[in-house]
């Protein structure tokens, strides 16, 4: 018996869109802001059924990578990191707290300050779940062609850095 085959997104008719005062077929699944919108949101949907199985959230997952980039850090440095609302990262912070995954530092300097810093549990957790979802994101993305592979890396790279000087301007 032959294995279904998965059900493609259903195709949207072409948009009619005025350009530059004329008439214009326009199809939005050839338009590609859109095609990297929904593939960020598919890659997040992946990203957070992977963490899922762990019990972890994509929030949890965004304060794993700062502490493992960056070391022990007060709650203001890794809301500027993971881009999370103080009310969202506390509340993460806090269930990871009690699965034993990080734990709070009293700084050196000062010891009113609390630091967040990654349990030895939470560094094993971390490189379970990291091989976790590389083999997810493998699954998906890998690429028989090696070069096929750095030619796409290297694309979306100078996409990156095209989008980041024109959005931020040179740094």
């Amino acid at each position: 018996m032959k294995p279904k085959a998965a059900p493609s997104a259903p195709r949207k008719p072409a948009v009619k869109a005025a350009a530059a005062g004329t008439d214009a077929d326009f199809d939005l699944n050839h338009f590609l802001p859109h095609k990297l919108s929904v593939l960020s949101r598919l890659t997040q949907d992946l990203l957070a059924a992977t963490l899922g199985r762990s019990g972890m959230t994509v929030a949890q997952w965004r304060v794993y990578v700062c502490l493992s980039a960056q070391g022990p850090c007060h709650l203001n440095g890794i809301a500027e990191f993971t881009r999370l609302p103080q009310s969202s990262l506390s509340r993460s912070i806090a269930q990871m707290a009690e699965r034993g995954l990080v734990q709070n530092a009293r700084d050196e300097n000062d010891r009113r300050i609390a630091r967040i810093e990654l349990t030895e549990q939470g560094r094993a957790h971390l490189a379970r779940l990291t091989a976790e979802i590389q083999a997810s994101c493998d699954s998906v993305f890998a690429m028989d062609d090696e070069k096929a592979s750095r030619l796409f890396h290297r694309t979306i790279d100078e996409l990156v850095a095209r989008l980041n000087e024109r959005v931020h301007g040179a740094s």
